[in-house]
């Protein structure tokens, strides 16, 4: 034979090779059990027994009455019996529209609905939907997704199946269990990747826009397909597949975060969330569920850095579900966390006193904006931020103020303020307020009238204080004659003449801090003269 003769022949293996490896690829493993033959499960999963000598050739089987059990030989979808699988809507929250395949509009969704072969799903934001196929196998759309249901079959008897989606946007978390039967296949398609699994829990996100395919397997393993290569990613790594190239290598997924720094309770919203930062991670997916499965998911964002902030939400018990997220977009392990939201019905707006405030008596008063719908106020009065000294003050009020009615020795305080409603009861306390109440200035101990100035004294106080000493012709001090900073306990200021006189004195402590000033007192200095005497000349 010559060489021309020759080629087609070599042309014609090589296609008959490619035709037969493609065929495979769409066949079913099927594991022999003690009793099995090839006559006895073309029977069972054949929809004739005349392809037994074609399943014979294709497994190389010498006898096929007699296989030994454990064998696995292929058998051709096409040649299995097939019957439709079934696809349920198991659970779902928030906006979540159904197209079915022969109509052009989409319609809400409800439990226990079945989804038909051609049907379209899309999730709205902060919105989840879970679906169940014939084998117990799941896919859970996280929020503004859409897929498109190819293929669901079960094949033969032994309910092998088979279910394939295009996923055209959006995330999906996807779970196939290991007891579906190494035949069955789970198969999801993107713009620019297949991702084909059995027995395995993985993720897969699909950017409309850029037609880039973020796989993240998290149990099992993954077969990845482009049109380039086949690449099995394992759990615990993930690939970026893009339309018109090779396929990233695996890497490994960013760890689940550390929640070490986070708290169980947060009482203002939007929750605004602690976390230690994730080495590698660019920004975090953040999602919170009403349930510990994360099929009520009611807030699905991403932030840049920590902390981490989330929707507004009433009051109750949460789950909170964060991962890293790469800059290429692969996410990480999820790390989970149970919380609780106790925000309501939120502090009043805090008026009098506010923070770092000095009294100017020893009976502060507090004061507050009210709501009609808030039947009392609760406040507590402490020496300490974390309010738990002993003889701490509670006080509760219906109105928008309250003098407290015990005298405060000088010192720091804090304060904090909590509403109840009649309807959902007490809320969080606002933080601590810390207001000062310092010591007050010294009393006047004597003042000696001369008849050009006057001497006055009082009691000395701490070494390295200081007072501020005021006289003024009103007790309202707007027309002060003598405002003095002095380091001793005493002042002597020129004699102002005749008449009522106010005075009053604060002290500086050595640090610097400033008192208020003390007790407003009253005296008068006498005339040198009856007041009379000048207008005895006019008579």
């Amino acid at each position: 034979m010559n060489k021309v003769a020759f080629r087609p022949l070599l042309v014609c293996a090589f296609l008959l090779l490619v035709c037969s490896g493609s065929a495979r690829a769409e066949d079913w493993l099927y594991t022999i059990r003690s009793g099995d033959n090839l006559w006895n499960i073309a029977e069972r999963h054949l929809v004739s027994v005349k392809y037994v000598p074609q399943l014979q050739r294709l497994n190389h089987v010498h006898d096929p009455y007699h296989i030994p059990p454990g064998k696995v030989i292929r058998i051709p979808f096409e040649w299995s019996v097939r019957r439709p699988g079934e696809v349920e809507i198991i659970d779902f929250y928030g906006t979540v529209t159904l197209k079915r395949a022969n109509s052009s509009g989409h319609f809400p969704i409800e439990e226990k609905l079945c989804v038909a072969i051609g049907d379209e799903i899309s999730t709205g934001p902060d919105s989840q939907v879970t679906l169940e196929f014939s084998d117990h196998s799941r896919l859970q759309m996280e929020s503004e997704s859409d897929i498109r249901l190819e293929q669901t079959e079960i094949l033969g008897r032994d309910a092998v199946v088979v279910t394939e989606i295009e996923q055209k946007s959006g995330r999906t978390v996807n779970t196939v269990p290991h007891q579906s039967g190494p035949a069955s296949r789970f198969r999801i398609k993107t713009p620019s990747a297949v991702s084909s699994v059995r027995g395995t829990r993985f993720r897969i996100g699909a950017d409309k826009q850029s037609g880039t395919t973020y796989s993240e397997v998290l149990e099992g393993v993954v077969d990845v397909s482009t049109p380039q290569r086949i690449m099995s990613v394992t759990g615990g790594y993930g690939t970026v597949t893009r339309i018109g190239q090779i396929s990233d290598h695996p890497v490994e997924l960013l760890p689940e975060p550390d929640f070490s720094g986070t708290p169980d309770l947060y009482e203002r919203v939007p929750l605004v969330i602690p976390l230690k930062s994730l080495a590698g991670a660019g920004s975090y997916r953040v999602q919170v569920a009403l349930d510990p499965e994360f099929r009520k998911v009611v807030t699905d964002l991403v932030a840049a850095n920590p902390p981490l902030r989330a929707r507004e939400l009433a009051d109750g018990d949460y789950w909170l579900r964060v991962r890293g997220k790469r800059g290429s977009g692969l996410e990480g392990r999820d790390g989970i966390k149970q919380i609780k939201v106790h925000a309501h019905p939120e502090p009043p707006f805090i008026m009098a006193p506010q923070p770092g405030a000095k009294i100017g008596g020893s009976q502060p008063v507090f004061e507050w904006t009210t709501r009609p719908d808030i039947r009392r106020y609760l406040i507590e009065v402490d020496r300490t931020a974390d309010f738990q000294k002993p003889g701490k003050y509670a006080i509760e009020s219906a109105d928008g103020n309250f003098t407290l009615p015990e005298q405060l020795v000088p010192g720091e305080y804090w304060w904090r303020i909590a509403a109840e409603s009649g309807t959902i009861g007490t809320g969080p306390y606002s933080d601590p307020i810390s207001f000062r109440v310092p010591v007050p200035g010294p009393k006047l101990g004597s003042a000696e009238v001369g008849s050009e100035e006057i001497r006055f004294s009082w009691s000395a106080g701490e070494a390295g204080e200081k007072y501020q000493f005021q006289m003024a012709r009103d007790s309202g001090f707007n027309k002060i004659i003598s405002d003095v900073l002095i380091s001793e306990p005493g002042v002597v200021i020129p004699n102002p003449g005749g008449g009522s006189y106010y005075l009053r004195i604060k002290l500086i402590e050595a640090d610097g801090e400033e008192g208020v000033f003390g007790p407003v007192q009253s005296f008068r200095v006498p005339y040198r003269y009856p007041f009379f005497l000048p207008f005895l000349g006019w008579m």
